[in-house]
């Protein structure tokens, strides 16, 4: 009788082999702005955003729309990266923030990728001149998303809004615009999460090899186990060779 497991291995590889090129929509804030752009400190104050708008990966940008689209959308065969920015004016130090940005309901999101989106928050060393010019600003586009990463959120469906709190980097971040007399600005750039690589996927399939190679060694000379036995031992190699194949640390496993 042929092996559930290696069975398993082979339909796994048919599935990772027949998967497709990833080129699919993802994004946020389309339609926007909605609702209010804001952030939030110590808990309580809130001060509303002066300045947004977006960078495409071509360094294309309009000035004077406030449109912040963020994402990857694909049309006419090509795919055109957007990046957003958010100016604010601090009117003292902080211990606390928080971003908040309003989301249209209507078309606001969209992900055909079928993997959680990560919305991350970068520091911004372009001035405020440079956010406002018209086209041919790739180092602007490049700026927002890169350097020091200001605070981090995981996006798994359609919201009116998304908060993101600001790690201790931020905090200073708008400390030092609130003591340089300037505005604070962040970047922001929206990505689908990262997919095992295929030494990973080698790894999960070469566990299943092992096991099915001992399962049918296994099979001669010696009372086979009963199916509920042999289903506790299954689920438990494969639980041990998945962890091991994320490299996530895991306790020794026990069978029971």
């Amino acid at each position: 009788m042929k092996s559930p497991i290696l069975s398993s291995a082979a339909l796994l590889l048919a599935v990772v082999g027949s998967a497709p090129a990833m080129a699919a929509d993802f994004y946020l804030f389309n339609n926007s702005p909605s609702g209010t752009v804001t952030l939030t400190v110590n808990g309580a104050g809130s001060i509303n955003a002066f300045q947004t708008g977006w960078f495409d990966s071509n360094g294309s940008h309009f000035n004077g729309w406030s449109n912040y689209l963020t994402g990857s959308v694909t049309s006419w065969g090509s795919t055109t990266e957007y990046r957003s920015f958010f100016s604010f004016f601090p009117t003292g130090t902080v211990t606390s923030a928080s971003l908040t940005i309003g989301n249209a309901l209507a078309d606001g999101y969209s992900n055909a990728t079928g993997r959680p989106l990560e919305l991350t928050l970068y520091d911004v060393t372009s001035s405020i001149v440079s956010l406002q010019q018209y086209n041919g600003a790739r180092g602007i586009f490049d700026d927002l998303g890169s350097g020091t990463v200001l605070g981090k959120i995981t996006v798994n469906g359609a919201a009116s809004g998304y908060t993101i709190d600001l790690n201790q980097a931020g905090v200073d971040a708008v400390n030092a615009a609130y003591s340089g007399v300037g505005p604070f600005t962040v970047g922001a750039r929206l990505n689908a999460s990262a997919v095992p690589e295929p030494a990973t996927w080698a790894m999960l399939l070469g566990g299943f090899a092992l096991m099915g190679g001992r399962s049918v060694r296994g099979g001669s000379g010696r009372r086979s186990a009963t199916p509920e036995r042999r289903s506790v031992r299954l689920s438990a190699a494969w639980r041990l060779t998945a962890r091991r194949a994320w490299r996530v640390p895991s306790p020794t496993p026990r069978y029971g």
